[in-house]
Formats: structure tokens, C-alpha cells, sequence
């Protein structure tokens, strides 16, 4: 039977996949600290953000705005490794946060059982009793390059209850802070190794000795600061470094009876109009004690009222008083990904058609995808959260996206 935290994965990697036995052993006191880890691989993963070049007049024209974010990932035996010591350092975050005002506070990266459209609820239920209110949305910059690795070690020992961390807890904390990495770009772009990737076996893309006579970069991180985005302990981590934020903030919305919550590197706050500058003062100081920066670029201050005509942004959503509402930002990039996949869908079985493979069409991943099944999709998902938010809005905001893939597929 395979212990509860151990998640398979069947990537390509300087490794083979591993099993539940393998599993067993990593959960044996020291078994990390006599292990050799291997480099991440990372890639870059784009996003392209269309923002109306005048909010007030959004006929007037979007603008595209890049964000490139990087995200590595570790080989089979490592993420077996750090999955497990993810779920030690989820179990001592829960006890810290339990009986205390943290508990209901961090929402990202636990075993809360709630998505975020729960979450949005919660927010505008508070906002909805207690207006006139200001909503604060704050965005930490660059938030897992910028995590100091002194602080980062200190809250480890502290959460842990040591004062030196034991050897299998420093090669897990090296392995994430020193890390070393792989391009994802060089290794396709090798005569061999690119191969490998491509392949179906579960052979090993290359060992550490080939990649280094092949002349394969592997880049180490020269930096005091910075952790991967994308490992099984990098969520927790992040949790661990932002405890004392937490606090600090917690303790100064607790104490005005404001509302607070953090997910990841997002913050909001919701409070009285009076409480706002002191309230952003009090978030400015506790994030810059623990040498990360606010992106003021994206702070948001909302005046919630009802007779006003602002809304705020939170984890996909537009919350006004008068409801919710997907944010148009994220509908319309469903807009995009349907007609995008259908245009491709259209030229495969075209071809398939006049090559004679196929008689028509094939629209079932398109309708797998975009159509209002019992399956984890975004028409799925805005029917669920219409019904947590209990909004009009959202539910014609997923007929309309609906009736749009009908449209479509009638036309193939």
C-alpha cells in the first residue's frame, strides 16, 4: 500500500519513475541525507494578459502584456523525496496554525477541501455585511525568486523545534536553496537527448556524467535568495517563510475586526474605510521586514458600496454588492483557448477527411474540454461557482461560452 503523500509522475527525467517500495524507504530517518540529487529541469512558461488600454473605455482597444514565469521540476527519487518532507512540514504548518487566527487566514497549498470560488464566497459574504468597506489586494513581486534563504532556514529550525536542522532536513533545504538546473530548451535541442524526450520508454533523458560531457549547461543558483517554483516542497515552503507576515497582519485586522486572507503571494484585506492606510501601512512594513517587495503596480484599493460601481478582483472573480462575476480577463482567455482548439480540430479531421482516415469531424475532445460535463473542466468549474456565489451572472457567463462551442461545432 503507498503512504498517502506519495504522488507518482510519469515524466521525462534523469530518472526512471518510481514506485510505493521506493516510497517506503525515503520515509526512513536519514535515507535523504545519503541521497544524491540530481538538477531540476526548467522551462518557461508564458502567459499572455490582454488589459483594455483605457479601463474606463475598453472598446477602444486591448494591450498585450507577457508575463514569463519559471518553473523547474525535479527528477522521480528527488520529488519522491521532497513530496514526502512536504507533507512533515504541512503537518507541523497545521499544527501551528490550528487554535490560532491563522487557521482560517492561509488559504493556498492546504487540505482545506475548498477551491477558490469558497473562498471568493467567504470574501464577499464579509464585504456584503459590512458596507460601505474597502477592499486591499496586494501582490508580493517575484515572490519565490526573492524568499531569503537565512530567514527561510530560520523558520524551518523554529517550526521544527531545533535548534540545528538534522542531516536529512539540511540536504532537503540545501537541495531547494542550491539548487541546480537543467534547460528544458538545451536538452531538446541535443541530437540525443532530445530523442530520449521524445520517446515513450521510461528510459532516463541522460545521467549527470553525460550531460556533462556533452557540455550541457547545468546552472547552479549563485544567489542568497530564491527558491523553484514547481517542486512538491516549494508550496510549502512558502507558507513556512510568510508565517510571521501572517501574524503581524492577522493580529492588526483581528485587532479593527477586519477581514483577512493570503493566497500564496496574494493578499487581501477587507475593512472599514477609517482602517484602510493604517491596515496598508501595517502590510508594506511586515512584508518589507522579511525582504520581499509589494508590486504597487498591481495594489488594488476598492471602495465596496452599494450604490457604488467598482468592483474587486479576487482569485478570478469581479465581487460587487450586487454579486460575482468571472472576471472578464479569464473569460475571455476560455473565448480564445475554444475557438483556438477548434480551429485546430477542424484542420486535423479536414485532412483526415480528404485523406480518406476519416468520414467526418471528430468534435468529443472539444466538447471534453469546453462542454458542461460531470469532468474538471472551466464550463464545469463556472457552474460550480455560480452556485457557490450564487450568481446570475456567472451562469449565463457559462451559457454563453456553451451556446458559443454549439455554434461552432454545427458549422464543421
Amino acid at each position: 500500500m503507498k503512504p498517502n503523500w506519495f504522488k507518482p509522475r510519469r515524466y521525462k527525467h534523469f530518472d526512471v519513475p518510481v514506485g510505493a517500495n521506493f516510497a517506503e524507504k525515503v520515509a526512513r530517518t536519514g535515507f535523504a541525507a545519503q541521497h544524491s540529487f540530481s538538477p531540476h529541469i526548467s522551462y518557461i512558461k508564458t502567459e499572455k494578459r490582454y488589459r483594455p488600454t483605457d479601463p474606463k473605455k475598453p472598446h477602444l482597444g486591448r494591450q498585450i502584456k507577457i508575463k514569463n514565469r519559471e518553473i523547474m521540476y525535479a527528477s522521480h527519487r528527488d520529488a519522491c523525496i521532497l513530496g514526502y518532507y512536504s507533507d512533515q512540514l504541512g503537518q507541523r504548518l497545521e499544527e501551528t496554525y490550528k487554535g490560532t487566527n491563522l487557521h482560517d487566514c492561509v488559504i493556498a497549498y492546504r487540505r482545506l477541501g475548498k477551491a477558490n470560488y469558497h473562498f471568493a464566497a467567504d470574501a464577499l459574504g464579509y464585504a456584503r455585511a459590512n458596507v460601505p468597506c474597502s477592499v486591499l489586494a496586494f501582490d508580493v513581486s517575484g515572490f519565490f525568486d526573492s524568499l531569503d534563504h537565512a530567514i527561510l532556514k530560520r523558520r524551518l529550525k523554529s517550526v521544527l523545534g531545533v535548534s540545528e536542522l538534522s542531516p536529512d532536513w539540511y540536504a532537503v533545504f540545501r537541495q531547494v536553496t542550491q539548487f541546480r538546473k537543467v534547460a528544458l530548451n538545451d536538452l531538446r535541442a541535443h541530437p540525443v537527448f532530445g530523442v530520449r524526450i521524445s520517446d515513450k520508454t521510461p528510459r532516463p533523458i541522460a545521467t549527470v556524467a553525460e550531460l556533462k560531457a556533452a557540455g550541457v549547461t547545468i546552472q547552479p543558483n549563485p544567489h542568497k535568495y530564491g527558491i523553484p517554483q514547481g517542486t512538491p516542497i516549494s508550496s510549502a515552503f512558502a507558507n513556512l517563510y510568510m508565517i510571521e507576515v501572517d501574524r503581524t497582519i492577522a493580529a492588526a485586522c483581528n485587532k479593527v475586526g477586519a477581514f483577512y486572507r493570503r493566497y500564496s503571494d496574494d493578499i487581501l484585506i477587507i475593512c472599514k474605510p477609517e482602517d484602510k492606510l493604517r491596515l496598508e501601512s501595517v502590510v508594506l512594513d511586515a512584508v518589507d521586514s522579511e525582504r520581499l517587495t509589494i508590486n504597487i503596480d498591481k495594489t488594488e484599493r476598492t471602495l465596496f458600496e452599494v450604490a457604488g460601481d467598482r468592483s474587486a478582483q479576487y482569485l478570478g472573480f469581479s465581487l460587487h454588492p450586487s454579486g460575482a462575476a468571472l472576471r472578464q480577463s479569464s473569460l475571455s482567455r476560455q473565448w480564445r483557448k475554444l475557438r483556438q482548439a477548434a480551429k485546430r480540430i477542424k484542420k486535423v479531421g479536414a485532412e483526415a477527411i480528404a485523406t480518406g482516415r476519416a468520414t467526418k469531424i471528430y468534435t468529443r475532445k472539444l466538447r471534453k474540454r469546453f462542454s458542461p460535463l460531470p469532468l474538471r473542466n472551466f464550463s464545469s468549474y463556472a457552474r460550480r461557482s455560480a452556485e457557490e456565489l450564487d450568481s446570475k451572472v456567472i451562469r449565463r457567463q457559462a451559457r454563453r461560452l456553451e451556446r458559443e462551442l454549439e455554434r461552432i461545432i454545427s458549422g464543421f
